[in-house]
């Protein structure tokens, strides 16, 4: 996945400017910098500042946004929020090269809240309350902005372990009191701890889901031990269930409301309790092991992990500590990213989902009211089948339905008994048609509607119903719908979609899938096919596939889900894009590839049987059609750098392939092979990369990183004996005779290999060699 200009896919970061060099490797820009700004509350300064030097050379780049420091506060006096919110937008509209900004630091410590007057030593707590105000007049206020409709404005980090901030319940009973007795009776706690992981939570609960749109977080060890960063040490009471070293990050990332689990996380403050020595011991390797494993098992994506700090303005400043830098050097030799394919989608709540009467005072049921104009709904359907129903309605209440955002507005349906009972669907059935456009008061549209029959033959009531997605059904707050009944659901006769000389069950949903409102993928012919990418959703196998295609529309910014198949745990394959569509589900492999997702995250354990079943089916089917070749069906992990379609893929590969091949037998075909360079008779291997290794801890760890431009750009077999590579066309030696001793060569040509070796006078300039093979789109540099 591309990502915008100002991110970036690698999860390295450094706390300001002057240290970003350390984040080059290979020559591309691997990491953030994170830069801190003083704005004041003035609405009339106008001053911005300029970060294209940094988002110009690959950076993604961050700016913390504070009112002041210390005792002048985070973010200023409840009075003074409409002008703080005006001057934060004055400074983002006259800055370049960003478009992710946190607002305030650490507001849950006493030392950073506004003194209560001028000269006061007492402080205005910020509440979960008063933060998630001034958070929303800020972000409402960039929002506004021309050209930055999109940006990202991040909650601000809590400070963990601090317990200084105690309040009462929310005046708006969005969270309850944080008040834990048994704490000191003088100022701030005045005999009560606040629970700084509730803070967190309730301020995201009082911002309110759709308001929001990322989240900063701070992580730290206390002491300097490297091993430190995996403790699963506790806090003592009354906080015995927090983690109290780098862990704190699991804490508060399970502090979020489900609502909230699909947005980015960014880890903006990372250290030790001390002063960094100056010393490679490991502690920065660690930690960014700690977060790729935490993103690698599908959580919810860490997209950064900024070291704290570079400069010499306090006792961890970086720049005066080689050891240190040494150390993040490493770590960024390890080329980590976050993965854009995982998407922790916020759980759905029971309808209705909010109680409107707490969204204002000022909503009443008569703004939710709609009048059916025509529709063409059959009274006769089959069992489990998807139709299109055109229907025309005309907004009659007090709100304009919105096409887009967090809440839009779309079309469902309900069916119901006789005695009154729910049909409840699967969640890759309960279609919500969107709205091609705006629909104001008095105003009209046609829709082709997505319709699902109930799998049970029999006589029912179906009700169409408008839905403000996250808010409410209309009919909950008094409006009639569309009744239909009686409907007669007849027996099923199940289609068999002659998709190839295998016969596959295929369930075509791409019509009704939400798309982007100007951009179009575009289109290739058939013959264009060479090659299928497995996938899998990285999230809960029940998800909806209409709710991947909303993310990745509305988040990823893609014109339409970005796979061709989903298949979920039943086996059940869903179509989701044509195949002429070049979906971007690959990277640059998705020109002449499709993109099959299973739905689950398979990191730790395979996908189940039956789902194992219906993808081997479809390959089957897709294989024998398109004439494509098992040799040419991948994982997505084996074309780049992914966590797709999870760990466990080279264990399940071989189980999925040979049902492929068994069903293709059974159909009395023949598995299509795809043609390859081939090199002497009794030669299975094309290319073989071989790479030095004397023993345990001692092999080419340093060309192999180096090699993984080259690896992901050309298919290799990588390994570590003479004797394997005689079984190669081709062999690359990669580093010098000190390495793989020089009578190798002879030895391999002897073989009938033809033998190449790459070896610069010292290991940064090997890499070099193969980065400009890759740059090139050269595999070789001398043999043909």
């Amino acid at each position: 996945m591309a990502v915008r200009k100002g991110e970036s896919l690698y999860i390295y970061g450094m706390h300001d400017r002057g240290g970003e060099h350390l984040m080059i490797h290979q020559g591309k820009a691997k990491g953030w910098v994170l830069v801190t700004e003083e704005l004041g509350a003035n609405p009339n300064d106008q001053n911005g500042s300029d970060y294209t030097d940094l988002s110009n050379q690959g950076f993604g780049v961050i700016v913390r946004l504070n009112h002041a420091y210390g005792s002048n506060g985070t973010i200023p006096l409840p009075s003074k929020y409409g002008d703080f919110a005006r001057r934060v937008a004055n400074f983002v509209r006259n800055s370049s090269g960003a478009h992710i900004w946190i607002i305030g630091n650490e507001p849950n410590l006493e030392r950073e809240q506004p003194r209560k007057h001028p000269g006061a030593s007492e402080a205005e707590p910020i509440t979960p309350r008063l933060y998630a105000t001034c958070y929303k007049m800020c972000r409402d206020a960039i929002h506004r902005l021309p050209g930055h409709e999109h940006d990202q404005v991040l909650v601000a980090a809590i400070g963990p372990w601090n317990p200084e901030t105690h309040y009462d319940a929310d005046p708006e009973n969005q969270y309850p009191a944080n008040k834990i007795p048994g704490a000191p009776g003088h100022y701030p706690y005045f005999g009560f701890w606040g629970d700084y992981i509730q803070y967190l939570r309730d301020i995201l609960l009082a911002i309110g889901p759709g308001n929001c749109d990322g989240i900063a977080i701070h992580a730290y060890t206390h002491g300097v031990e490297p091993d430190l960063v995996f403790s699963e040490q506790k806090m003592g009471p009354p906080f015995e269930n927090y983690h109290f070293h780098f862990r704190t990050y699991r804490d508060q990332l399970q502090a979020i409301p489900p609502a909230f689990r699909h947005l980015p996380v960014y880890l903006t403050e990372m250290d030790q309790d001390e002063p960094w020595e100056n010393a490679n011991r490991g502690w920065v390797k660690n930690a960014y092991k700690e977060i790729n494993d935490w993103n690698k098992a599908g959580n919810q994506q860490i997209r950064c992990a900024v070291l704290y700090r570079w400069p010499k303005l306090d006792k961890w400043s970086i720049v005066d500590k080689p050891g240190v830098q040494e150390d993040f050097r490493e770590a960024v030799a390890m080329n980590y990213q976050w993965n854009p394919e995982v998407v922790t989608v916020p759980e759905e709540k029971e309808r209705p989902m909010i109680e409107v009467a707490k969204l204002s005072s000022t909503i009443t049921g008569a703004a939710y009211r709609t009048n059916f104009l025509r529709h063409n709904t059959p009274t006769t359907v089959q069992a489990g089948q998807t139709l299109t129903v055109t229907i025309a309605l005309q907004n009659v209440g007090q709100f304009t339905w919105t096409a887009g955002g967090n809440k839009p507005f779309r079309l469902g349906f309900q069916w119901y008994t006789l005695g009154g009972e729910m049909v409840k669907f699967p969640p890759a059935f309960d279609f919500r048609t969107p709205l091609p456009t705006d629909v104001p008061p008095g105003g009209s549209v046609t829709l082709q509607a997505q319709l699902r029959t109930p799998d049970t033959p029999g006589t029912y009531h179906l009700r169409w119903d408008m839905i403000h997605e996250h808010v409410t059904w209309f009919t909950s707050q008094g409006d009639q719908g569309l009744l239909i009944t009686p409907v007669t659901v007849t027996s099923e006769e199940t289609a068999v979609v002659p998709s190839g000389p295998v016969r596959v069950q295929i369930q075509d949903i791409s019509a009704s899938l939400p798309r982007h409102p100007s951009k179009t993928y575009p289109t290739r012919s058939l013959s264009a096919i060479r090659r299928i990418v497995i996938h899998h959703s990285a999230n809960k196998p029940d998800i909806a596939i209409q709710r991947i295609a909303t993310y990745q529309v509305s988040q990823r910014d893609l014109p339409g889900i970005a796979y061709h198949f989903c298949v979920d745990a039943s086996g059940q394959i869903f179509q989701t894009q044509p195949l002429e569509t070049v979906s971007r589900h690959a990277g640059q492999h998705s020109d002449d590839s499709i993109g099959v997702c299973l739905l689950g995250n398979f990191t730790e354990n395979p996908p189940p049987a039956a789902q194992i079943e219906g993808t081997a089916r479809l390959l089957a089917s897709l294989t024998t059609r398109l004439n494509i070749g098992l040799d040419q069906v991948f994982g997505a992990s084996d074309l780049f750098v992914t966590g797709s379609p999870g760990a466990t893929w080279p264990a399940w590969k071989g189980t999925l392939l040979g049902r492929v091949r068994q069903l293709i037998a059974a159909a009395g075909e023949t598995a299509p092979v795809t043609p390859r360079p081939t090199g002497p008779a009794g030669k299975p291997i094309f290319h073989y990369l071989l790479m030095w290794h004397r023993g345990p801890g001692q092999w080419a760890k340093w060309d192999l990183l180096g090699a993984l431009e080259y690896i992901n750009k050309f298919p290799v077999t990588i390994g570590f004996s003479i004797e394997e590579a005689k079984n190669a066309r081709y062999v690359t030696i990669v580093g010098g005779p000190a390495g793989v001793p020089g009578d190798a060569e002879q030895i391999l040509r002897a073989a009938g290999c033809q033998v190449e070796r790459l070896a610069g006078a010292t290991e940064s300039e090997t890499r070099q060699m193969l980065e400009q093979l890759a740059a090139q789109g050269r595999r070789f540099r001398t043999l043909k």
